[in-house]
């Protein structure tokens, strides 16, 4: 009786997941085969458990629900090791970098990189937590911001810090880069080689909600490009130690927030000097390219074309001095062409492109992880602060 249960619900398993992911594309990835094999076996198990609650006497039916929570929480486990979402239980619970930051404001005369000497109080680590970045050029709600403050910026006289604007998927919250991103440990590992010095991140909530949108352009859900590029920037500006250098300006994204990355650098080559863009699509998207053009753009194709990455691309060109990353994972073939494509139009344009595939990972933050480590290490000599 077991194994014919534990086979049907095997099948069942894996005919869900096949429906969910292949036929319907319910998440806009294709599962891996971590994925596929973990549902298999809890279905299996939950068939077991099934049979066990008809017709049994309670200590066994008290058993296999144990059994049920208990495999629940394993295939819970196997699927967040796949995707890297939560790290630790705090970001499962949505408890870390929730603390509110002050920015330290804005001296006169910001100290060269190359002329700073790190003071001897200065700080062992750099602080992460959440900002108010108000929309005030822009028609847009958004959530609050995550920023990380590299040890130099703490200090009474910080030198001028490069700066990266960074973006979460969706859905997604600005903290996800912290959390399941590991960005901010990235940056006091560069703190620590380098006298202090690493970027100030700044995670602005390009969405206004999870479950919106808006493509990183202005449109029918907000004025997101215009946030991004003019109230985001104004506000580093006005309220941090940001170098006014735009090589010490990169834009970098994960998912739908690398493809918002590619858009804006693309876009304003004035404003960012380095692009990053792990596992981003080759165009904006609601679904259905019909769907997106009727809901997103008010029908007019030629608006959705001009604000696809690889238009982007061909508008700018040539682009003279910048430099992109462009990352996908080993097993996620959708993205990884889309990786291919708009690299190439992205090195036809004239920039300085590197892309390269996250071995042994798909579409999940193990690939943003690789993919944003990769990227800031090489671009530290860029931003001028190897020491």
């Amino acid at each position: 009786m077991a194994v014919g249960s534990a086979l049907v619900g095997a099948a069942a398993g894996t005919l869900l997941t096949w429906l969910l992911s292949d036929v319907w594309d319910v998440f806009g990835v294709s599962l891996t085969w971590v994925v596929r094999i973990a549902d298999a076996v809890a279905f299996a198990g939950f068939a077991i458990v099934l049979a066990n609650l008809i017709s049994t006497r309670l200590w066994r039916a008290i058993t296999a629900l144990v059994a049920a929570a208990l495999t629940a929480w394993c295939l819970f486990l196997t699927i967040n090791v796949d995707f890297g979402q939560y790290p630790t239980v705090g970001d499962a619970l949505g408890t870390t970098y929730q603390d509110p930051i002050t920015p330290p404001g804005v001296s006169e005369g910001l100290t060269a990189l190359d002329e700073w000497t790190p003071p001897a109080d200065l700080p062992a680590q750099g602080i992460a937590g959440l900002v108010e970045i108000p929309a005030v050029a822009a028609q847009f709600e958004p959530r609050e911001a995550a920023i990380y403050l590299p040890p130099a910026a703490l200090t009474d006289d910080p030198p001028a810090l490069p700066v990266v604007i960074a973006l979460s998927g969706q859905p997604g919250t600005p903290t996800d880069v912290f959390s399941a991103g590991g960005v901010a440990e990235m940056m006091d590992g560069i703190a620590a080689r380098n006298d202090g010095l690493a970027p100030i991140v700044v995670v602005p909530d390009q969405l206004g909600d999870p479950s919106n949108n808006p493509m990183c352009v202005d449109g029918p859900f907000g004025d997101s490009a215009t946030y991004l590029t003019v109230d985001v920037v104004d506000w580093i500006r006005d309220n941090l130690p940001a170098s006014a250098d735009r090589d010490a300006w990169t834009i970098a994204g994960f998912s739908q927030g690398g493809t918002c990355a590619i858009q804006l650098g693309a876009g304003h080559p004035d404003l960012f000097g380095s692009i990053v863009d792990v596992s981003g699509e080759i165009a904006p998207s609601l679904g259905s390219m019909q769907t997106t053009i009727e809901r997103g753009f008010g029908g007019d194709i030629d608006a959705y074309e001009a604000a696809t990455p690889i238009e982007l691309l061909r508008a700018g060109a040539p682009f003279t001095d910048t430099v992109a990353y462009f990352f996908a994972g080993e097993h996620d073939a959708k993205y990884s062409a889309f990786m291919r494509a708009v690299s190439a139009q992205a090195d036809d344009a004239g920039m300085t492109v590197t892309a390269e595939t996250s071995p042994g990972t798909a579409h999940d933050w193990n690939t943003a992880r690789y993919g944003f480590r990769t990227a800031f290490d090489a671009l530290c000599e860029r931003w001028g602060i190897t020491r």
